[in-house]
């Protein structure tokens, strides 16, 4: 019997192996996008000599489908247009504790997500996925009860942030640097009023990490779009590669973390 599994797990590791080769992973090609028979599109990335991930790009980032959904948060969200159909309120829905968090840990692994296809300028993606957890803290935060939509909710800043990056830089592919200053505008009155939130709720530690940031990061980022073409283009596309490299690395950190995950942790 003990022969029998060792070589079960010879075979195992030798089929990783063999699979791990025609991948053709290393630190200059760390991500390959994969298209399966469903047409979903999986993204292996292999952040180091020693770890690999595969991320499905569209539905939860594992691929599972829970109570047949997309992703938890479009099944819960069912049961709340449910509840409002057959109440004709919203007024009292709740969910428990542990569907929260559900929610919750699902979020941190759709960020997981949207950080990488920061890193390889999936912008689209990246608009989606932070559209999506930000609907998901903000149902929190009107049907949860404070300390459990609080654990989200401290983090709308970062996606905040994150989605008018995306915005905006969706807009510079078409071309239209108005539109994404436009967006970039809008990401910072949302940011300024959620710090406003915080101080008035007494999460000083929230707003200043915010404003410090994450404010800080727009209104850098929105100096950068009106000196747009003034800077000399390889300076520019140094910078992209620093910024790839640093994002791969926090991947790394993160998808070392993901066996425990907690909320979005930003």
């Amino acid at each position: 019997m003990a022969n029998d599994t060792v070589q079960r797990n010879t075979r195992w590791v030798q089929a990783l192996d063999r699979l791990l080769q025609v991948l053709n992973l290393d630190e200059d090609h760390p991500i390959r996008i994969l298209t399966i028979e469903d047409g979903r599109e999986v993204v292996v990335v292999q952040p180091n000599a020693f770890t690999v991930s595969r991320i499905y790009a569209t539905g939860r980032p594992d691929g599972a489908r829970p109570h047949g959904m997309d992703s938890y948060y479009e099944y819960y969200f069912g049961k709340l247009v449910k509840y409002e159909e057959e109440n004709g309120t919203r007024e009292g829905f709740e969910l428990t504790e542990e569907e929260w968090q559900t929610l919750f840990e699902e979020s941190f692994y759709r960020y997981t997500r949207y950080l990488l296809f920061a890193g390889i300028k999936r912008w689209d993606d990246v608009r989606r996925d932070t559209d999506t957890n930000l609907a998901v803290t903000n149902l929190a935060r009107e049907y949860a009860p404070s300390e459990i939509a609080w654990q989200s909710y401290q983090y709308k800043g970062y996606m905040i942030m994150m989605n008018s990056i995306a915005k905006a830089e969706l807009s510079l592919q078409e071309d239209d640097p108005n539109t994404a200053l436009q967006q970039i505008d809008v990401g910072i009155q949302q940011i300024g009023e959620f710090c406003g939130e915080c101080l008035r709720e007494e999460h000083g530690e929230a707003e200043n990490i915010t404003r410090e940031r994450y404010l800080s990061n727009l209104i850098e980022f929105r100096s950068d779009l009106e000196a747009l073409g003034t800077e000399d283009s390889d300076d520019d596309e140094t910078d992209e590669e620093q910024e790839d490299t640093d994002l791969l690395t926090e991947l790394e950190q993160l998808l070392n973390e993901v066996d425990t995950p907690d909320t979005e942790r930003e």
